[in-house]
């Protein structure tokens, strides 16, 4: 069953993970408007797994960072898909931009 909405591509930039206290750094791996995919660098283990999390997104052509909350949907292995739940107009027009220029690169989207 297909479920994905509008384009996505593999990429690869910084972002930080804050859940309360605890903040991790970690790389997107695949990005949409809606969400992403971040690689944690260990095993995620389903009591690392809070209800939202506040993310610090650094796409390498924007000086400013953007920031969203974001729910883990699903984890498969040091993988973890978030889905946006809250993100400005802006920032996601700015993400739908990263995409097109990942496309320009020569990068084939998902």
């Amino acid at each position: 069953m297909e479920r994905r909405i509008g384009m996505r591509a593999r990429t690869d930039f910084p972002v930080t993970l804050h859940n309360g206290m605890l903040t991790a750094r970690c790389r997107v791996i695949e990005v949409s408007p809606s969400g992403i995919i971040v690689d944690r660098g260990h095993p995620v283990l389903v009591r690392d797994t809070p209800l939202v999390l506040s993310l610090v997104l650094r796409l390498p052509e924007r000086l400013r960072p953007l920031r969203a909350l974001a729910r883990p949907i699903r984890n498969f292995g040091s993988q973890q898909a978030l889905k946006f739940i809250r993100i400005s107009d802006v920032d996601r027009l700015t993400l739908a931009e990263h995409l097109d220029l990942v496309r320009r690169r020569g990068r084939r989207p998902n």
